[in-house]
């Protein structure tokens, strides 16, 4: 089959394919609703699960796309390629799989990055009862990048201030100060929010229902959006020299989790982060359990060669939320510009993604395969 029959159109379309492959694979399926939101059409929005392999297996790979909900469209599509061109045959001896499909089943339904709360889910795992990190310089920003406004007049005057800006703080202090996350303007960009997500406690429930007899979990959090044409960039969040590192680059290799590689690909430095749900997993799991894994980015977005270009996405969804609203006369185009960044409809990128991504888990198996025969770590060489 050509690759771009693993992809869809819309969110209940990939939802209506992932589901019919893994019950056809025979799958252990569960589907949680989302009582707080509806995507287009009213459509009802689930995150579901597929179980492959043994109930008992000690060694699971979790497998989850959309966190970043427009993202959805590669990581879903590999899921289902898997499903039907591997499936539970290519797991190994003790080895069971985990997928976690549409984890932010309303930002894949609108194909926008945030929850139906305008929450970067990626920056909410952290706890809501202690005081929230801080990012001043965020709120220096968030007048400068917020305009009103997507005309042009608008826009230049945001790249004057922005300018301004990096001559007093720097441009790497103006990339982190954007994306580390903050918590303080919930019409901002990567608000981490005030609270846990609907998706975040979903997928709490599904972690102390699915993997609490685990004692190995292997992770790949489908996402895209970096610059390339379906390459893939491992974000590896366990400190390096760590077990959870070193494991991870016996499965993938050290030079794909070198920051250097990381930097390169990602075409800066990666900026801080806080509440990722990696480290959201690693604390369900907690002490008692082994943990590896990483956001796997399948490159997707064309080159921007310039300031306006880089932040023309994220103020389109800004300005749908906020300003003109999802029916808005220019709704679908801005809607069709923000998905050709994160699921371009490329042949060659749809190709890309499904040959990287099913070699990544055919990578990631057999790491888990000797994993558990080891029943442990061996220090990578």
């Amino acid at each position: 089959m050509k690759a771009s029959s693993y992809f869809s159109e819309t969110y209940a379309e990939a939802r209506r394919r992932f589901l019919a492959a893994a019950g056809a694979a025979g799958a252990r399926l569960e589907a949680y609703e989302n009582p707080h939101a509806r995507g287009p059409g009213d459509t009802r929005l689930f995150t579901d699960t597929a179980w492959f392999g043994p109930a008992s297996a000690e060694t699971v790979l979790l497998n989850i796309c959309g966190t970043h909900g427009a993202e959805g469209y590669g990581g879903s599509a590999a899921m289902t390629a898997w499903i039907e061109l591997a499936g539970a045959a290519a797991l190994p001896d003790g080895v069971a799989m985990l997928m976690v499909h549409a984890v932010n089943p309303f930002g894949f339904a609108w194909g926008l990055r945030g929850t139906e709360n305008n929450v970067d889910l990626n920056r909410n795992f952290l706890d809501h009862s202690k005081p929230h990190p801080e990012n001043p310089l965020y709120d220096e920003l968030h007048k400068i990048l917020c305009p009103n406004s997507l005309a042009e007049d608008a826009v230049q005057k945001m790249l004057t201030d922005g300018a301004r800006f990096v001559e007093r703080h720097g441009q790497w202090a103006l990339e982190d100060a954007i994306s580390r996350g903050q918590y303080t303007h919930p019409d901002g960009y990567h608000f981490g929010g005030t609270a846990p997500e609907w998706s975040n406690l979903t997928l709490r429930e599904i972690v102390a229902r699915e993997l609490s007899h685990v004692h190995r979990v292997g992770l790949i959090d489908w996402h895209s959006g970096p610059v390339g044409d379906g390459e893939l960039i491992y974000l590896c969040y366990s400190q390096p020299g760590t077990p959870g590192f070193m494991r991870a680059a016996q499965w993938w290799g050290k030079e794909a989790l070198d920051p250097k590689t990381v930097d390169a690909m990602w075409g800066s430095k990666r900026p801080t982060r806080r509440g990722t749900m990696f480290w959201g997993i690693e604390e369900m799991l907690g002490s008692g359990k082994q943990f590896s894994g990483a956001v796997i980015e399948f490159r997707s977005a064309q080159t921007k060669n310039n300031a306006a270009k880089a932040m023309r996405v994220p103020m389109l969804e800004r300005w749908l939320r906020f300003i003109g609203g999802f029916d808005a006369p220019e709704a679908a185009r801005y809607f069709e510009e923000i998905r050709d960044d994160y699921a371009p409809r490329r042949e060659s990128w749809r190709e890309n993604v499904i040959a990287n991504g099913l070699a990544c888990y055919e990578q990631t198996l057999q790491g888990l395969g000797r994993w558990t025969r080891e029943g442990g770590l061996k220090a990578a060489d």
